[in-house]
């Protein structure tokens, strides 16, 4: 647990350092065409130098493509540069702006008592509050949704308290696995939606291992199934197509054989 503490504070300085070297890579791009046209001024104008020439016995055919090459070259390289940097500016503006939060203001929302996710009274809010941030910085925002397989069994066989017992293990999984960026909520009954800004579809599948090897872990949660439905809202879309995808992607999850204890419940 404090590896995984220590990760989290660590996170921002890795992601701000890979963009400090982004930033001297086009540097030292910008500087490598400065050299270049340097170098072709100083070839082009040498022989004046050198041998006090009046003029620059040059071919009326050469010198206009020269001249336009140059520029060519100087523009391009000035518009990408620019173009890059401006885009390392909003990613770094981005992490500032999300690490600076010391964690997500759970205290203006209903929290569900037995399992200490967010309640699901909190969803639309969350899910407009969200999906305005990744429209503001253009960025995809990762639903998860988790679901215990045949879960009415547990309540079943063991009664409600060990149902109680098991959702209040997988909810703690859940919310120890989460970065303090993330969102968990309690969708339904056995159901937990989890909102992860600024996640690919590859992290949210990485997410979802990394929940089921925690119920693996616990004693209460390693003999049950846990299946994952992942779905991306990305800016300018539908935020409530999000969310029945999904459960779509949740209901093709459970059609799936039934291997307890498996490890493999994210659908790629």
């Amino acid at each position: 647990m404090d590896r995984t503490s220590s990760e989290r504070r660590t996170e921002p300085c890795r992601q701000l350092a890979e963009l400090d070297r982004r930033t001297w890579h086009l540097w030292a791009v910008s500087l490598a065409v400065s050299l270049s046209l340097a170098l072709a001024i100083t070839t082009f104008f040498y022989p004046v130098i050198r041998w006090n020439m009046d003029r620059i016995e040059v071919q009326f055919g050469i010198l206009p493509q020269l001249i336009f090459g140059l520029l060519t070259l100087v523009l391009l390289s000035g518009a990408y540069i620019i173009t890059k940097q401006r885009e390392l500016n909003e990613v770094r503006q981005f992490i500032i702006a999300t690490y600076a939060e010391t964690a997500f203001p759970t205290e203006k929302y209903a929290t569900d008592a037995l399992t200490g996710a967010l309640d699901r009274s909190t969803l639309p809010d969350i899910l407009k509050r969200e999906t305005a941030r990744a429209e503001r910085f253009d960025i995809p925002l990762c639903l998860l949704l988790c679901d215990i397989r045949a879960f009415r069994r547990v309540n079943e066989s063991e009664g409600n308290l060990a149902g109680d017992l098991v959702l209040k293990a997988l909810g703690q999984a859940i919310l120890q696995t989460a970065r303090r960026t993330d969102i968990i909520l309690r969708y339904e009954a056995d159901r937990f939606l989890c909102f992860l800004p600024g996640t690919e579809p590859p992290g949210g599948e990485v997410f979802g291992r990394r929940v089921l090897s925690a119920c693996q872990r616990s004693p209460r949660l390693r003999e049950l199934t846990l299946d994952i439905g992942l779905a991306v809202y990305r800016p300018r879309g539908d935020p409530e197509q999000v969310l029945a995808d999904a459960e779509e992607a949740l209901t093709a999850c459970r059609a799936a054989p039934e291997v307890t204890g498996s490890a493999d419940r994210v659908p790629a």
